[in-house]
């Protein structure tokens, strides 16, 4: 891998995520009884803090964040309600149903891939595009070759379908492009991928204008895509296998972020103002709470951790990865290293980042060209995992963080969503109180609770000025909840 002496870093303009930074759980208790109006207090990480409150629209886009701490409490006074109130959660992900499906009819495999994923993840068959990709199969194919694959692509899919799966490992490549990025963004040509502006700023990612966009098609005319690799139909099975398995279990685990011997490769967890280079995994474990989230994060000065039994952040710099199969992945687990040739499929001269997947990761990601030591080309992990942890899809969290991502390829099961849609609520009907837990909450951004008798209003603040100071489980009590509806809004 190349330094890029000359770096133009992009700014990570808006990014906003969900996740959980390292801090006990906040809880927001909504006065116990009483009427609108009382007051109470809330914690956050120990210390009290005061915000809250999006709304509708805001809502919608960004998704409910509640872990914050409350300045204003209000309970809805009387007996407690003869049926449960309704929590109206946010959208915060994919659906399966948005979930495109590409396979290659002329891959044995990529079509018994695609027929397993399908039935698993009961996506539409009418969401299934038949492609025949040219023979014989190499690692790459030419812009003119992809042209009218992706013609046909964007003719057979329905507006609805927001993102794509590609069910074949090879080709991986459209010349300089990576095959998810091609089908996402289009294929441009890319001469000295180390300085032509194609390969930066000059085919930017769709997410920088929205961030937060839960529909990505409808808001930028583009579909971000992930490749479900495998060179036996048993590993297709495996990787799809616990991408299901990971769903709204809500893990504890680990967050091993290396800064290993090699120093231009641990780029992500290095502070080089010469080379343009922040510490995103510094930042990262800044915002992050590892008792509140259940995620404990390490910046580890090590080549790479080993025998870890609850991995589900790893984080790498180097060209090969030692000691992968001592460790324990749970499912939904994610892990990439920076180096130059982690997105050549199945194998690599270095070591291709489908190790990560046969060692039991669920997700991952590599350059498939020469990329030069540019962050903006890797996962932020301080993107990556706030968003993946807010209710994110694995593949909408992946490629939020990537800046410049034409050369960069998504691997894994693209619908893996370890922390669902970031809420999970109970009522205790003898005491008439709504508990909502949330993982979708931005630290230093303002949320209101509200309230409602009917799904459409009038909605009345709750509580207002709602925040949290990192990303954390958030846990919103409300007493003598009688309202029918309650929900979040960010502000």
């Amino acid at each position: 891998m190349r330094m890029a002496r000359t770096p133009r870093r992009l700014p990570l303009r808006g990014r906003t995520h969900r996740s959980g930074p390292f801090a006990p759980v906040i809880a927001l208790v909504l006065a116990a009884c009483g009427s609108e109006g009382s007051s109470s207090a809330v914690t956050d990480a120990g210390s009290p803090s005061a915000e809250a409150g999006p709304s509708d629209a805001a809502l919608a886009e960004a998704g409910l964040h509640d872990g914050g701490v409350g300045d204003a409490a209000v309970a809805d006074g009387g007996a407690p309600p003869s049926s449960p109130p309704t929590f109206l959660t946010p959208r915060t992900g994919l659906a399966p149903a948005e979930l495109g499906v590409l396979v290659n009819d002329n891959d044995p495999l990529s079509v018994q891939i695609a027929e397993e994923y399908v039935v698993k993840r009961g996506i539409p068959l009418a969401n299934v595009v038949h492609l025949s990709l040219p023979m014989p199969r190499g690692a790459s194919m030419t812009a003119a070759q992809f042209t009218p694959l992706k013609a046909q692509v964007d003719a057979a899919l329905a507006p609805q379908v927001q993102a794509l799966a590609i069910t074949w490992t090879q080709p991986y490549r459209v010349d300089n492009v990576s095959i998810t990025s091609a089908f996402a963004l289009g294929s441009k040509t890319i001469e000295n991928t180390c300085t032509d502006p194609n390969s930066q700023a000059g085919t930017p990612n769709p997410y920088s204008a929205k961030p937060t966009s839960t529909t990505p098609f409808t808001d930028f005319g583009k579909r971000p895509a992930m490749m479900i690799p495998a060179t036996t139909f048993a590993e297709a099975q495996a990787l799809i296998a616990r991408g299901i398995a990971a769903d709204d279990t809500w893990p504890a685990g680990s967050a091993s972020l290396m800064k290993t011997s090699d120093g231009t490769r641990s780029a992500r967890c290095v502070l080089n103002n010469g080379f343009g280079w922040t510490n995103e995994c510094q930042t990262f474990i800044d915002s992050w709470d590892s008792v509140g989230s259940g995620i404990q994060a390490s910046l580890i000065n090590a080549d790479s951790i080993t025998g870890k039994t609850d991995v589900l952040f790893y984080v790498q710099g180097l060209t090969s990865v030692p000691n992968l199969a001592t460790n324990t992945y749970l499912p939904g687990a994610i892990a990439d290293h920076l180096t130059s040739f982690g997105g050549q499929v199945p194998t690599s001269g270095q070591m291709s980042a489908f190790a990560f997947l046969q060692a039991g990761v669920t997700g991952s990601f590599g350059t498939v060209v020469e990329p030069c030591a540019y962050q903006q080309k890797f996962p932020n992990p301080a993107v990556l995992f706030p968003s993946y942890f807010g209710g994110a899809t694995l593949i909408e969290a992946y490629w939020r963080s990537v800046v410049w991502p034409a050369e960069g390829l998504f691997l894994g099961e693209p619908l893996a969503r370890p922390f669902g849609n970031g809420f999970q609520s109970a009522f205790d009907a003898s005491t008439g109180t709504l508990t909502v837990t949330t993982t979708t909450l931005v630290p230093g951004t303002s949320y209101v609770l509200e309230g409602a008798n009917a799904e459409t209003g009038p909605f009345v603040a709750i509580q207002d000025n709602l925040t949290t100071a990192k990303y954390t489980k958030t846990v919103l009590s409300i007493p003598n909840a009688t309202r029918a509806f309650y929900r979040l809004r960010r502000k």
